[in-house]
């Protein structure tokens, strides 16, 4: 195994927690997927990475502090089953149910990410150098979760469109039903890049009773209608639910059904189109909405049009001010670290609006989506409720 010897403030940030090691600045000359032996600058041995310069990192699988001589099945083995054993703490676990495993270098796992999905999983590996390894950590995964298959896929900067995908164990269905809370969901295991339910909203959707119950909904960029189930469960008096594609529209009405709901009553509405255009639309017909829910991609180029939350997201939040009642509810959701305080981007969209508001909860990550505080930029989601005056 290649020896690198790192920089002082390199090897202080992986002895402080860090696994994702800026390999840009390092200016070292590695090979992608190569396994490294890292050394501080006395020449102790500080851990072993994988090269990932796909990304510009190297991938931290384990400090001298683990013992580990190389990054094998046996250090895989070790880190899925803590991973489990903090799931099952939660009390994730369950024949049927979807929840987070892995979860990159909050699991010591940096590049990795993956969901379980009933009797299966989906392992993210987030770069072509990662690959190789993602085969033995699924080996590891089917063990210990005691899972029939997992699908390897491929998560890299080039999107969602052509996910090169593998396969570990038994091959799952196309479509396959899981729960959450109790609450059924379709998801499609082979299915792009996503397969239908984002775990990372999980206690999100916990809590949105309070909101929901006896309100007429809005739910914007609605996907496969997570966020409208649990609206329409919470008892609320109607639920619009509006995306791009008519694929997850049909997907949202199936899980619609899985609940019980007749996807036909007049309560529940399934708009194709785009968010922007039918808010516009809705405010011009005198339409009113007492919670509107707001989880959109950071980039988008659906329905032919153009999407950068920095750069859409206020004129969004303008607009969909127009269609809320005084006292009504704005459920802001984004998928970014680097977009600075959402609070602050709702405060300039509701200002071009001429409206003010309270801000009554925060929120993020779920528990089962553990982080390192020496990389701060992981804790992607941010959640702002408002109360509109």
């Amino acid at each position: 195994m290649k020896s690198l010897t790192l920089p002082g403030p390199a090897a202080h940030f992986i002895a402080g927690g860090g696994r994702d090691v800026n390999l840009e600045k390092l200016g070292a000359d590695v090979k992608p997927g190569e396994h490294l032996r890292l050394l501080g600058p006395d020449g102790d041995e500080v851990g072993l990475a994988i090269a990932d310069p796909d990304n510009d990192r190297l991938r931290v699988m384990a400090t001298a502090a683990d013992g580990f001589p190389t990054i094998d099945g046996a250090l895989l083995g070790v880190r899925v089953e803590r991973a489990l054993a903090w799931r099952s703490r939660l009390g994730l676990p369950g024949p049927d149910h979807a929840y987070r495993l892995i979860h990159g270098a909050g699991d010591d796992l940096p590049g990795f990410a993956c969901d379980v999905l009933g009797p299966t999983a989906v392992l993210y590996a987030y770069s072509d150098a990662l690959r190789p390894l993602a085969t033995k950590l699924a080996e590891a995964i089917m063990g210990f979760a005691r899972l029939q298959g997992v699908v390897v896929k491929l998560r890299t900067r080039g999107g969602a469109s052509d996910v090169a995908q593998d396969l570990v164990g038994t091959k799952p269905p196309e479509s396959l039903v899981v729960t959450e809370h109790g609450v059924p969901f379709e998801v499609h295991p082979h299915g792009g890049l996503n397969h239908g339910l984002f775990t990372d909203m999980r206690e999100q959707r916990r809590g949105l009773a309070r909101f929901t119950a006896g309100a007429r909904v809005l739910n914007l960029f609605s996907y496969t209608g997570a966020l409208s189930v649990t609206a329409a469960r919470a008892g609320a008096a109607s639920v619009t639910s509006v995306d791009t594609s008519a694929g997850v529209q049909a997907w949202a009405r199936g899980n619609f059904g899985r609940s019980g709901f007749d996807a036909s009553d007049a309560r529940w509405r399934f708009e194709t189109g785009d968010a922007s255009r039918f808010l516009v639309r809705a405010a011009k017909d005198g339409e009113r909405y007492d919670c509107v829910l707001i989880d959109p991609p950071s980039t988008s180029s659906a329905g032919g049009g153009s999407w950068a939350l920095g750069r859409d997201y206020p004129e969004l939040i303008a607009k969909a001010a127009a269609v809320i009642p005084p006292s009504g509810v704005l459920w802001l959701a984004a998928n970014t670290h680097e977009l600075g305080s959402l609070a602050k981007l709702a405060h300039k969209g509701l200002r071009t609006a001429g409206r003010t508001a309270t801000l009554v909860e925060q929120g993020g990550l779920p528990p089962e989506y553990p982080t390192v505080p020496a990389q701060p930029i992981d804790r992607y989601l941010q959640i702002a409720v408002l109360r509109l005056s």
